[in-house]
């Protein structure tokens, strides 16, 4: 009974409050959004690998410096008696066609047939002991069999993977639930003889496998039988020989979605970047926290009748405090669903920014539920504790006398006012720093010529040479210049590890014609006076390292002499977090076989021209399917990752900023109502409007400058840390200090002028007789 006068009561405050119940009411309900938002994501992605049946048995192997490995390396794990199966991999984009329809490029993975009994595959159509069998067998997404067979059942038929038929023996779901982006085939391991040759098999030399071992049941594999593998691989394998890796990783299963050491076939995410998300949704929540309890402290006079009423009548301390800390509750659990039903709204956005397929609406599970309930009772409980104390620690007889008001000093909203605003310049900061860092990345010159050049997969087809596609593609309008390449900046190189003068030398290798060598641009900063056709050019940092002399500009690689024709300048040849390393570029002629093509384009509708190239190439290739992007596209696409972070915390910060004006706006106008009498009594003894002014707005501004102080090492603290991870770096700046503490002056300043200015203009006699 005594509980539901008190909400009625609370209903009529709420009622005539109006901006106490909406900014209280908006505030968690947007917080919570993103509470619920970001929390079914962290969820989702805590879980990859976790419905595994054999996740405690599974290990991706690698070492400290990457996680390829050589084909033949399954023997040698594989005659251990605590591993029962290893599994090499490789991905490949490999055409995809049915019959004479026009192939798609699709993504395959090459696997050893124990992958179907190591992973837990969600089958459609098959089973794991029939799956994989021979050579020609191939297990393909269901997306994939209702791409080419529509409903009707998959089993039985024929794809034509890389022009090659295969028999379908499985259909599989998404792999949504694994650290593995989804194939559209998988093949058996055997055909990487198709891309290598046969030798493959046997060569230790070439890397380019992945590897997973499970160990038998009971089995553990621990350190010290790691390192007893890694010396006797020591004694064969050139990797660790040559010392260029120095540990034996096992990484188990449900950490490979979080390592920094990713390969092409797998997803991945990094846990710090979870935490943050996490941290800053709470921080989020705690405004909103910290607004409702400022608000309800400022609140609190006005309140104290009613509070001194209940108790004169009989009330107890006890069941008023309960009463005031309900309130809270009522409030947090009508701003939940009041979030769920805006995270409903926002969920394609977050689906978008996050590259992530949640659905609010799928994800209304028992626990779930329990979650979010335990939840709003804990935020309603915290969020009514001072208030609560507030109103109950007076005694009624202050009220009666009218001094309750006055002893209304809001030391704990200055306070919280103030960690409000240091927060939201932190976020402001950080903000900023990663916008500015984006941004140096995707436009610094990167040491060679990327506008308008069109980078594709070249694949030797059924019509003709590099000479004869060149003069097709040439012949198109908006076709400039179309160069053969063995990778490119943008696409990946390849790798050789060798020993020159006591030193292990691991250098990138590039491969242009001197078409594509136009059309990078790079840098001529010597020349030996050698042919280019005599031998290879280096970058500066790869003849330093090096040590070659103009003498003597020769060096070996493993029993090959290498001759260098000359020195271009340093050029980025992978993402910035990474210093520029040596690296070879090898001068080809149409004798050599590239696999990469750039292709110079111009004029006003450059896509179109790229259109037209595919087509072209398409047409004359045999309706062989080629992958193409602008190298400016690939480029920022490099930086994915860290345009999320920047959207999701620009998002944060300026829900932050909204959260903090919202409360600075509240409280303000109460603020002002409490301090009525006191301006006008300083406007009958003479204070001008303007210094009454100046003193309002200077008593808030003073805490926006207490936040900036604190915020100031904060800001430099995390930001020092975050651009540490990147080998070419923007400076911390002064400006970014002073843009993120002026923006918050600036937004505290204009919310709280106009409650100061309806302040010092009110009539001072009507607030002294109130």
């Amino acid at each position: 009974m005594g509980n539901s006068f008190h909400l009625k009561s609370f209903w009529n405050f709420l009622q005539r409050n109006k901006l106490f119940t909406a900014i209280n009411v908006f505030g968690f309900a947007v917080s919570l959004m993103f509470v619920v938002l970001l929390g079914l994501y962290i969820q989702d992605e805590l879980s990859v690998n976790e419905s595994q049946p054999n996740k405690e048995r599974v290990y991706r192997l690698r070492t400290e410096v990457n996680a390829y490995w050589p084909a033949p390396i399954n023997q040698f794990f594989g005659q251990y008696p605590d591993v029962e199966s290893v599994v090499r991999m490789v991905d490949r984009n490999w055409t995809v066609q049915e019959g004479d329809k026009e192939g798609k490029m699709g993504l395959v993975f090459l696997a050893d047939s124990s992958f179907v009994t190591m992973f837990d595959l969600p089958w459609v159509e098959g089973s794991a002991d029939r799956a994989m069998l021979t050579r020609d067998d191939a297990i393909i997404s269901e997306e994939c069999a209702r791409m080419w067979f529509g409903g009707e059942s998959a089993l039985g038929k024929t794809l034509k993977v890389n022009g090659r038929e295969r028999i379908v023996s499985g259909v599989f779901r998404d792999l949504k639930g694994t650290h593995f982006k989804t194939p559209e085939v998988i093949l058996p391991f055997t055909n990487v003889v198709e891309n290598w040759g046969n030798d493959i098999l046997t060569n230790y030399k070439h890397c380019s496998f992945y590897v997973y071992l499970m160990t038998q049941r009971g089995a553990e594999l621990t350190q010290p039988k790691l390192d007893q593998m890694r010396d006797i691989l020591k004694t064969f394998f050139w990797i660790y020989k040559d010392e260029r890796a120095k540990e034996l990783v096992a990484e188990p299963l449900t950490e490979a979605y979080y390592t920094e050491v990713l390969t092409n076939e797998m997803r991945g995410n990094n846990k710090s970047f979870l935490l943050v998300l996490g941290a800053t949704a709470l921080v989020i929540l705690l405004f909103a926290v910290i607004n409702y309890i400022n608000l309800s402290v400022a609140q609190s006079g006005f309140r104290a009748k009613e509070a001194a009423m209940r108790r004169l009548l009989g009330g107890s301390k006890g069941s008023l405090f309960a009463g005031f800390v309900l309130e809270s509750t009522v409030i947090c659990f009508v701003s939940l669903c009041l979030g769920i039903l805006l995270a409903g709204l926002v969920e394609p956005w977050f689906r978008r920014v996050m590259w992530t397929d949640i659905s609010v609406a799928s994800s209304f599970t028992a626990a779930n539920i329990a979650l979010a309930l335990a939840g709003v009772v804990l935020i309603g409980v915290i969020s009514g504790l001072v208030p609560a104390y507030v109103l109950t620690r007076f005694k009624p007889i202050d009220v009666v006398r009218g001094t309750f008001k006055r002893k209304t000093k809001m030391v704990y909203s200055k306070v919280l006012i103030a960690f409000q605003y240091c927060i939201t310049i932190v976020m402001l900061g950080a903000t900023i720093t990663i916008g500015r860092q984006i941004d140096f990345m995707c436009n610094s010159d990167l040491g060679f010529e990327h506008d308008n050049l069109l980078a594709m997969s070249y694949v030797p087809g059924r019509n003709g040479n590099q000479a004869g596609l060149r003069n097709v593609l040439g012949a198109i309008p908006g076709v400039e210049a179309v160069g053969f390449m063995q990778g490119t900046p943008v696409t990946g190189s390849n790798n050789s590890s060798f020993t020159w003068k006591d030193k292990n030398v691991s250098m990138q290798i590039l491969g242009m014609d001197s078409v594509a060598l136009r059309l990078m641009d790079l840098q001529v900063l010597r020349r030996t006076g050698m042919a280019n056709g005599d031998g290879v050019w280096l970058n500066s940092v790869a003849w330093n390292e090096l040590e070659l002399t103009e003498e003597a500009p020769v060096f070996r690689i493993h029993e090959n002499e290498v001759k260098v024709a000359g020195v271009f300048g340093d050029f980025h040849i992978t993402k910035m977090d990474q210093p520029i390393g040596p690296v070879m570029v090898q001068i080809i002629n149409d004798s050599w076989w590239p696999w990469d093509m750039v292709v110079k384009v111009s004029g006003d509708d450059q896509f179109g021209v790229a259109d037209k190239v595919r087509k072209v190439y398409m047409d004359y290739n045999g309706g062989w399917p080629v992958e193409a992007t602008f190298m400016n596209e690939a480029i920022q696409r490099q930086y994915g990752a860290q345009r999320r972070m920047a959207e999701i915390i620009t998002s944060l910060s300026l829900l932050a900023i909204l959260i903090s004006a919202l409360g600075m706006l509240a409280m303000s106008t109460y603020f002002m109502r409490q301090r009525a009498q006191e301006v006008a009594v300083r406007k009958v003894f003479g204070a001008t409007d303007r210094e009454v002014l100046t003193r309002l707005v200077m008593s808030f501004l003073r805490l926006v400058v207490i936040a900036f102080v604190v915020a100031v090492p904060v800001i430099w603290y995390l930001m020092s840390d975050w651009l540490g991870g990147y080998a070419y770096r923007i400076p911390l700046s002064w400006t970014i200090f002073a843009l993120a503490g002026g923006a918050a002056f600036v937004i505290a300043f204009g919310t709280v002028l106009w409650q100061s200015l309806k302040a010092t203009r009110a009539n001072p006699i009507l607030a002294i007789k109130d």
